[in-house]
């Protein structure tokens, strides 16, 4: 009997499982549902997206400064301040492209006005300037 009983957990020690089949079916299983299996392709809306910059067509006008005989400033026909002549160069630009500034001095108006004025346009932004005789 002990003989036999030795045997007998000989036996049950040596008992191995042999897993090749059992992978190969997990495999082929694995296989089976990657070739089976749809992907639904997620549905979207399709946007028009403006543009970084929007682009509004404004009318093209030229700017109309005016020196009269006593140094007045006037813009489109309206007296304004030295000061105020980017103001309203900005307000115009607002509304309108600008393709120049057209100043008309009086011949008795002084040259440090009319400088004035340019150099405030010019500090504004860089337009061209077109002086005006009358």
């Amino acid at each position: 009997m002990h003989k036999d009983s030795h045997a007998l957990t000989k036996l049950q020690n040596n008992a191995d499982v042999d897993m090749t089949p059992m992978l190969d079916i997990v495999f082929i299983l694995l296989i089976f549902f990657i070739v089976t299996t749809s992907f639904v392709k997620p549905v979207a809306i399709e946007l028009n997206r403006p543009l970084d910059s929007p682009q509004i067509d404004k009318p093209v006008k030229n700017a109309l400064f005016r020196i009269d005989e006593s140094n007045g400033i006037y813009f489109s026909g309206r007296l304004i301040d030295l000061e105020q002549v980017a103001t309203n160069l900005a307000m115009f630009a607002a509304k309108y492209e600008i393709s120049s500034v057209l100043i008309t001095a009086d011949e008795n108006s002084t040259h440090n006005t009319l400088m004035s004025v340019m150099n405030n346009i010019k500090q504004y932004d860089d337009y061209s300037i077109s002086l005006i005789s009358k």
